[in-house]
């Protein structure tokens, strides 16, 4: 008897640990199709200050907001803040009232009524995308723009990615040749994982699945897209003070990468980021993948279903509890040569840091099998100690 509860208790530790090193690999829908399909993307805080009650004009004004967010069609969530209020001294473990009032703090001296727009929360980005006086003009622009209507109806019809280059006022030209050489190239060799049958494998919309890269070019001074500009720059400290070419890979629902800056728009980090997105999605939850979302007005249930009724999207992977898990997103920039005026940090290679999520998991599902195969050890030897004692009784 005890020799068929020790059987037991090893094939069940065996698998375990065989169901624990697989878990890794569960999902094969590439990373560009997972976003597109089941990442939401995060709402922009748009925020309202003033002091004292708003006149019937400011809610006036601001009313396309409010419908655009209480129908979803852009990923906007709206707030109006009386500063009278931040004067007051905050309870303790108010931590909302702190952040408003360093969200204000940092707009600096201005005028009110004043509506900002800030990053998504998680984020973490104090420097408001935009910030002025609030008008239908002003707010139209803020949520939608000729470049960002392209960009949608691109990832709509199943694009992998739109590199969306961000070209200096002179310049750019040798940057959109190199981009567009390399997506021709990487269009014929990188190959999308295999689907099977299994439930994660399922697609939810009948968009083709294909490898199909394009070429996006924006002027940083282009006057009807100063909103785009403003978001992309401001993502990342330093990019305002760049003045050479940038460039974001978007997928998804309007997912961007951080930025390949100057030297760092290589054919290798193109390789690489490229062949992240067509990769197996190995990491589901949203908030653990690098990248921020683009403010953008789209229903896109809607636009991904060829039949107009929205796509039933089983609910996203949360995030785990407890602290959140800080994840390196390096800017694919390369060390300037000597002869450039303006040093360029040196960070990782894009494509291989997010690689590396796969293999990480792998590597803890490895873990936890020996793990469970060192618990197996331990159980075999009380087993042991325990036959011995029976054996000594008798």
């Amino acid at each position: 008897m005890q020799c068929v509860r020790l059987t037991r208790v090893l094939g069940l530790v065996a698998a375990l640990a065989l169901g624990s090193a697989t878990i890794a690999l569960a999902c094969n829908v590439p990373v560009f199709r997972f976003a597109l399909e089941r990442w939401r993307p995060d709402p922009y805080r748009f925020v309202l200050y003033h002091r004292g009650p708003l006149s019937a004009a400011d809610l006036e004004t601001i009313r396309p907001l409010e419908e655009q967010q209480d129908k979803a069609l852009a990923n906007v969530v709206l707030r109006a803040i009386d500063v009278a209020e931040l004067d007051k001294p905050a309870a303790e473990g108010d931590e909302q009232s702190a952040l408003d009032r360093r969200l204000f703090a940092a707009l600096g001296e201005v005028s009110l009524p004043r509506l900002a727009v800030h990053y998504p929360e998680h984020l973490r980005i104090d420097q408001p995308v935009w910030s002025g006086a609030p008008g239908r003009e002003a707010i139209a622009s803020l949520l939608d723009s000729p470049v960002r209507q392209e960009l949608i109806k691109r990832l709509a019809e199943g694009q992998t990615a739109v590199w969306l280059l961000l070209e200096p006022a002179a310049g750019g030209a040798a940057s959109a040749t190199l981009l567009e050489t390399e997506l021709n190239k990487l269009e014929q060799e990188l190959k999308l994982p295999e689907l099977t049958s299994a439930p994660e494998d399922t697609l939810l919309v009948n968009t083709p699945l294909k490898v199909d890269f394009s070429l996006l070019r924006v002027r940083r001074d282009d006057p009807a897209e100063q909103e785009l500009v403003a978001m992309l720059i401001h993502s990342e400290p330093d990019l305002a003070e760049r003045s050479d070419a940038m460039v974001f890979p978007i997928f998804g629902r309007g997912r961007a990468l951080l930025a390949l800056i100057g030297a760092g728009i290589t054919a290798k980090n193109i390789h690489d980021t490229a062949s992240f997105l067509v990769s197996a999605c190995s990491c589901e939850v949203k908030e653990l993948n690098p990248g921020f979302d683009l403010l953008l007005a789209a229903d896109w249930e809607k636009r991904l279903s060829a039949d107009g009724v929205p796509i039933a999207a089983p609910a996203a992977a949360a995030a785990p509890a407890g602290p959140p898990v800080l994840v390196p997103i390096p800017t694919g920039a390369a060390q300037a040569t000597v002869s450039s005026p303006t040093p360029v940090v040196e960070h990782p290679v894009i494509g291989v840091t997010f690689l590396n999520i796969r293999a990480w998991l792998i590597a803890g599902g490895s873990l936890l099998a020996a793990l469970i195969l060192v618990g197996a050890i331990v159980v075999f030897a009380q087993f042991r100690a325990s036959s011995n004692l029976d054996d000594r009784a008798r």
